[in-house]
Order: structure tokens, then C-alpha cells, then sequence
């Protein structure tokens, strides 16, 4: 039943699936820090915020504050578009790693090449 699957070297498997571990590891760190840091930021820009908000007390100061805050959306929104350029570039470069492993490992477990049987004199 068996006699029909090509030989492969197995041991080879070893190697790339260590480096897809160690490229996941490493990904879903760095994504996993980026976004508590992103979280730390929010909540003490919120915190910030309603400190500002509530030292307000007259429309000179509100019109102030409202303007600085839109000023500063704009910058965010700004931010943000480069930000989602770099990870479409990260994502990228993770895939073609990706892709370069799974190759890798593809060559490396190719059917070994069975040597003539001898005939039998």
C-alpha cells in the first residue's frame, strides 16, 4: 500500500517549521506591543482630554479647545494612513518570509531519488 509514496527526507521538516515559529512568535509580539502601546496612548490622551475639557470656562476656552482638538484629528487621521501604508509593507514582507520557509521546506522534503535496483544475475 505504501510502496507506491515516494521516499523524502522528513528530518528536513524540522528546520522550517522552527522558523515559521520563531516568524510567528516574533509577528504577533511586535502586533501585540503596537497595540497596547496604541491602548496606553488612548487612554492617557483621555484622560488628558477630560482634564482639558473640564478646566474650561468660558467660550474663548472652548472654541480654543475644540480647535486644537480638530487640528489634532487631522494629524491622527494623517498618522493613521501612514501607519496603515507601513503594515500593508509589513504584511507583505511577511508573506514572502512566509512563502520563502514553506519553499524551503517544500525543497528540502523532495522525493530522494531512488538508486537502480540491481538485477539479480
Amino acid at each position: 500500500m505504501f510502496q507506491n509514496i515516494p521516499a523524502a527526507d522528513f528530518s528536513a521538516f524540522g528546520a522550517p517549521v522552527q522558523k515559521l515559529i520563531e516568524l510567528n512568535t516574533a509577528t504577533f509580539t511586535k502586533a501585540f506591543e503596537a497595540q497596547k502601546a496604541a491602548i496606553e496612548q488612548q487612554i492617557a490622551q483621555a484622560q488628558a482630554d477630560f482634564a482639558a475639557f473640564s478646566s474650561i470656562k468660558d467660550v474663548e476656552a472652548f472654541t480654543s479647545f475644540v480647535t486644537y482638538k480638530s487640528e489634532e484629528a487631522k494629524a491622527k487621521i494623517e498618522a493613521l494612513q501612514a501607519e496603515a501604508l507601513a503594515a500593508t509593507e509589513s504584511t507583505k514582507a511577511y508573506f514572502a518570509e512566509v512563502q520563502a520557509i514553506l519553499t524551503e521546506g517544500t525543497e528540502a522534503a523532495a522525493p530522494v531519488a531512488k538508486a537502480p535496483a540491481k538485477k539479480a544475475e
